[in-house]
């Protein structure tokens, strides 16, 4: 194996000591300090990000959030990281209590979590009916642009408490959401949940094939790109248990889905839809000759004896909830080099034995400028009901700016810090990718919106047999009136 350079190794271990010296608490940045007076707590002028919104009283109000959660396959709800009862030792949800109580302190109001089994039919009932139990909504990206597409939710850019440019929105989401002028949903600092899909691998594969490069030294050198990676995945193959078969017990150089297709795009820098100059979606799918190379290029590898598809497992899953489990229980078993997923399920690599790195997905080439992950549609994103105004908005939005200022400084600190760079990934280059990941991460309201099949009838079919060009070309007439029938639908004036 081509080792890293002891330069970068040195300076990588400096970064970490620093850091590690430096942190208060769970994060990198300083806690808010507080003032007492006549018995009230509120938020100093703390640094430029601040808010500063002046201390009130709402009276005990109980501010409520209304989460559709993620079933795990055992019918769990998810952790969506808004309430807390205490502080118990675990860090996020001591993060979240102490938020929680900073923010009922300053605002007199409680916080509640409203999870339902249908968000989408729940908030359509309440909104249609002119009011609602709950202030804002965590919910899915695909989930969210249903409610969006029948105006049933606020425009943030309408409330002026919001201010987008503050780093605790995020503002890659801020740009790309929008229709016209408008922002329906977006991505900010209290949805901790979710970073965007990202790239993991199997350390000890690469550490005992002395042939195959560290996809960590290929970004050192700028050389991870979908070329390097296609390398990779197919220099590793063997049949571990010598039957003659190949199986999913065996060793893989990647373990795929149908739909990891369009993550490459992303990462290649293709986007399907790209708002013009007006707001309105438009395809950019085929602008270059990108996305036509780089399924042909995913089509090789995935076709090849060393790759193994998830979709097309049934059947027994030795215990675990689902397929999904099962075959990441694998890769940590040294199965497989290459896992493709969210950061939400990072928890399940947690006992491995050996150790995983993270990356971005690859770029198209070295030219390349900077590395794209893409927002997972089946994650959280933030909206709120249209419903409000007047004293319950300004009361709404106060809450939610703090609350989302407040979150920056401590609970995504917490998530971010402790939990994925401590705890769990273990080596200075993933904890630098994981910023890296952040800052590129993209969002396309084609995907989300699947206007005319675009997703689901085109990028997110088995790459093995599909033709992106005569597929799209099939699909290209619904594809365009669904984008004219929703763009006319908002109400853009």
């Amino acid at each position: 194996m081509k080792k890293t350079s002891l330069a970068r190794l040195l300076a990588f271990l400096l970064v970490a000591i620093t850091v590690v010296s430096s942190l208060v608490a769970c994060g990198g940045k300083d806690k808010p300090t507080g003032e007492q007076g006549g018995g009230e707590w509120f938020i100093t002028n703390h640094n430029e990000e601040n808010p500063n919104i002046q201390q009130k009283d709402y009276e005990g109000h109980e501010f409520t959030f209304i989460c559709q959660p993620y079933l795990d396959g055992t019918g769990a709800y998810s952790v969506n990281y808004l309430v807390s009862d205490g502080e118990t030792g675990n860090h996020i949800l001591d993060a979240v209590y102490r938020r929680n109580s900073d923010l009922t302190r300053k605002y007199n109001v409680t916080f509640k979590q409203m999870q339902v089994k249908d968000l989408i039919t729940t908030v359509r009932s309440q909104v249609m009916g002119g009011g609602t139990e709950f202030d804002a909504i965590i919910g899915t990206a695909k989930d969210l642009a249903t409610l969006a597409r029948e105006n049933l939710l606020l425009d943030l850019n309408s409330v002026d408490r919001f201010d987008m440019t503050k780093s605790y929105w995020d503002g890659n989401a801020a740009k790309d959401l929008k229709i016209g002028e408008k922002l329906y949903f977006t991505n900010c600092d209290l949805n901790v949940q979710e970073l965007a899909f990202v790239v993991y691998f199997n350390k000890a594969l690469i550490a005992n094939d002395e042939n195959l490069t560290s996809p960590y030294e290929y970004m050192e050198n700028n050389e991870w790109t979908i070329d390097n990676w296609a390398n990779l995945v197919k220099s590793v193959s063997q049949d571990v248990n010598g039957d003659g078969e190949y199986t999913e017990t065996d060793r893989y150089g990647t373990l795929y889905e149908y739909h990891n297709g369009r993550m490459f795009l992303y990462g290649s820098g293709v986007r399907v839809t790209t708002n013009d100059s007006t707001g309105k979606p438009v395809v950019t799918l085929f602008d270059t000759n990108k996305a036509v190379t780089v399924y042909e290029k995913c089509k090789d590898v995935f076709s090849s004896a060393s790759s193994w598809c998830i979709n097309d497992m049934s059947g027994e899953t030795h215990g675990y909830p689902d397929k999904w489990d099962y075959m990441r229980s694998l890769f940590c078993q040294d199965l497989y080099l290459f896992h493709y997923e969210g950061t939400n399920i990072i928890h399940q690599f947690a006992d491995m034995e050996s150790e995983f790195g993270i990356v971005p997905f690859p770029k198209y080439n070295s030219e390349q400028t900077n590395y794209t992950s893409m927002y997972p549609l089946f994650c959280a994103m933030f909206a709120m009901p249209n419903t409000l105004e007047g004293e319950e908005l300004a009361r709404a939005a106060d809450i939610i700016e703090d609350m989302n200022y407040l979150s920056s400084l401590d609970l995504k600190q917490c998530w971010y810090d402790k939990l994925l760079k401590r705890r769990y990934t273990q080596d200075v280059e993933s904890e630098a990718n994981l910023e890296i990941i952040k800052n590129g991460r993209v969002y396309d309201v084609g995907l989300y919106y699947d206007f005319g099949g675009i997703r689901l009838k085109l990028v997110d079919l088995d790459v093995r047999n599909t033709n992106l060009n005569s597929t799209y070309k099939r699909l290209q007439r619904a594809i365009e009136a669904d984008i004219k029938s929703t763009y006319s639908k908002f109400d853009l004036s």
